[in-house]
């Protein structure tokens, strides 16, 4: 791409990005202005009003950019609207709050919730302005798929529907390609997605992309995710990747334990009179136990009972066959489907990460059974157990209930390899986004017990 193009666009991008920033943090601070200031015990002048302005363009470009709200061109724009509208909400939200402490009591939020509809309908407009602009100044990429086997080449399928971004105009299948003939072909393009390819094959590519100036995408394999963990280091004048299993600091798991305590006891006194009603609701349903107790694995393999509202019928695997939900599963009870929507059912859980079962951030937490099932086809499954298991993870966030296994081992291993506190909260404030979004919860075919294997 032209350098001066590429820099007249980016700042198109930026002036956007800047405007709607702009334009919440001033109206924000009209609010302030208008409707709280003169009636605070100390009213801010000249100083502590800009303060505020700047720090309501702070909290609503960090929240932005936790929920992906920025993301133009690789995100729908339902999904930045939504992520937009969320940014938005905990604006208002640490705002109200901020307003109300220095005020020394608690405010009126009805300025607020007029806002909140105001702020959204401007947000849903620059969204759709901003995506528009994007793709007018970014034709789709004319791009070839290289594969090696079937299995990789269906795993990229969700590429066929970006055409805003990709345009795939060649499949080629590496092993009947040779590397010569690949890069006339690449020549003509403008991108290039590898999946599932040897090694060296994909090596040789990835250069070439780079020496002609073009775009490589590569699904990377479960040992690319391992050696990204690894710490660089300097071995006399050798540089070399130090990969060894995750071993965090006793500070980093002393922190995380007690967030673990805080949070989940927060969480229980909270969430008790909504636990309390879905108790109620089961128990009315069809009479059976209201709680519904699991083995699971945590960290290094060791076994205990995850605690969950029974969402399925009490006989749901009378033939002792361990297996997932399926969509349209029959053995999901009526009161089951809505709080298996909403996640309620997995509320109890909380009670295990305040006895210590679970963390709040870590991999999901699997069966025995079914884990045993996926370590015959990736024995790099048990890899997952090297932290604790977690009631939200980096595969809860990006991924979908029917994600494959393969694709929730990577991005397990990709937590596992960037744990901090920093990003722990990251996932919990991700988290809350995925909560009302249907596919996040959307079961296997029905003709699988687990998210790989057939009956």
């Amino acid at each position: 791409m032209n350098g001066k193009k590429y820099i007249k666009e980016q700042t198109i991008l930026y002036l956007f990005k800047i405007m709607i920033t702009a334009v919440f943090s001033i109206v924000m601070y009209g609010v302030w202005i208008e409707f709280y200031n003169d009636k605070a015990p100390t009213p801010f002048y000249r100083l502590g009003n800009y303060l505020l302005l700047v720090l309501f363009a702070v909290i609503y470009v960090a929240f932005v950019k936790v929920y992906g709200g920025f993301m133009v061109g690789t995100a729908t724009v339902i999904d930045l609207i939504y992520s937009q509208v969320i940014a938005i909400m905990f604006l208002q939200g640490v705002s109200y709050i901020i307003f109300s402490l220095i005020s020394y009591r608690l405010l009126s939020p009805w300025p607020f919730l007029g806002l909140f509809a105001a702020f959204s309908l401007f947000a849903a407009l620059w969204v759709v302005v901003i995506d528009a602009i994007y793709f007018k100044l970014h034709a789709p990429k004319r791009t070839v798929v290289v594969f090696q086997n079937v299995d990789a080449y269906v795993s990229l399928k969700g590429i066929r529907t970006m055409d805003k971004r990709f345009k795939v105009v060649r499949t080629v299948n590496a092993d009947k390609t040779d590397l010569e003939r690949l890069f006339r072909i690449i020549d003509k393009l403008d991108a290039v997605f590898l999946c599932g390819v040897p090694a060296e094959y994909r090596n040789e590519v990835v250069k070439y992309c780079i020496a002609n100036s073009k775009v490589a995408y590569i699904k990377p394999k479960i040992s690319d995710s391992i050696i990204r963990g690894g710490r660089t280091i300097q071995l006399m004048d050798v540089p070399v990747y130090r990969c060894k299993r995750s071993n965090t600091s006793l500070l980093y798991k002393f922190l995380k334990r007690g967030f673990d305590i805080l949070l989940s006891a927060i969480a229980i006194v909270i969430s008790s009179p909504i636990m309390l009603l879905t108790a109620l609701a089961i128990k009315l349903d069809d009479h059976g136990p209201v709680f519904y107790k699991q083995t699971r694995l945590t960290l290094n393999g060791k076994q205990f009972k995850i605690i969950k509202f029974r969402s399925m019928r009490c006989d749901a695997e009378k033939d002792g066959v361990a297996r997932l939900a399926a969509e349209d599963d029959d053995r999901i009870t009526r009161v089951g489907k809505i709080i298996r929507a909403c996640r309620i059912d997995e509320l109890p859980q909380v009670f295990n990460i305040f006895l210590g079962d679970m963390s709040m951030v870590g991999p999901r937490p699997e069966r025995p059974e079914i884990a045993k099932e996926y370590e015959q086809e990736m024995p790099e499954f048990a890899l997952r157990l090297q932290v604790k298991a977690g009631l939200t993870g980096y595969a809860q966030v990006y991924g979908k209930y029917n994600t494959t296994p393969y694709d929730k081992l990577q991005m397990d291993l990709i937590y596992v390899a960037n744990q901090s506190l920093i990003e722990d909260l990251r996932l919990m404030l991700m988290t809350f986004k995925i909560l009302f979004v249907p596919s996040s919860t959307q079961g296997v075919d029905a003709d699988q017990r687990t998210a790989a294997r057939k009956k």
